[in-house]
């Protein structure tokens, strides 16, 4: 298997249970909601009231369906990120806007994460041949908001599910949720993920955005 964004994506498949995927959107979806009501009546520091209330909302539903899936690595509290593991992969989540996409870094735990991708990001960078194991990895599930009180505040505009680079600083994979759905149903039902062959050049980098 070839390191493309295809063999990324199936790799995740391999790894990652359908019904975890299927239920990340409801969950954010139904946080992102709950947080939009709750600081509705907020006049002079909605944005910001709005955007700290996400984080909690969203942390409790996306908390909840980890736990309901045995998926749960590091539960939520406070302003803890909340980190599942499937298979050989870890994960969380993470709030961005389409002006503001800068901050994802801060996270020493989200920083943390995608170091371990370290081994996939050598296999779409360098001009090597041959192959190696890739052992283990990381992603986010990542709201993508409009950043505006007036433009559908009330849930994200879209969900991605995205492998980020080592230093966060783009991806090696990203793609709207309901689109990574689909592949489960062209997977094949037996996926070689012990080996990667490298090819230089192949990864679809994707813009820095970040928040």
């Amino acid at each position: 298997m070839t390191l493309t964004p295809d063999a990324i994506a199936a790799l995740l498949i391999a790894e990652v249970p359908r019904d975890l995927v299927m239920g990340v959107e409801d969950a954010f979806v139904a946080g992102a909601l709950r947080a939009h009501a709750m600081t509705k009546d907020v006049r002079k520091q909605r944005k910001v009231a709005l955007g700290h209330m996400r984080h909690i909302e969203m942390n409790e539903r996306f908390s909840d369906l980890l736990e309901a899936a045995n998926a749960e690595l590091v539960p939520v509290q406070g302003n803890r990120v909340v980190v599942g593991k499937a298979g050989m992969f870890k994960f969380t989540r993470l709030n961005m806007n389409t002006t503001n996409w800068n901050h994802a870094s801060r996270s020493t735990i989200r920083r943390e994460l995608a170091e371990a991708n370290q081994a996939m990001s050598e296999l779409a960078q360098l001009s090597l041949f041959g192959s190696q194991k890739v052992e283990g990895g990381a992603f986010f599930f990542v709201s993508r908001f409009s950043g505006s009180l007036s433009h559908q505040p009330e849930k994200p505009l879209q969900i991605y599910i995205a492998v980020p680079t080592p230093k966060m600083d783009g991806w090696l994979f990203r793609e709207p949720l309901a689109q990574f759905l689909e592949r489960y149903d062209a997977a094949p039902k037996q996926i070689d993920k012990a080996t990667v062959t490298l090819k230089t050049n192949l990864i679809e980098r994707g813009e820095q955005e970040e928040t």
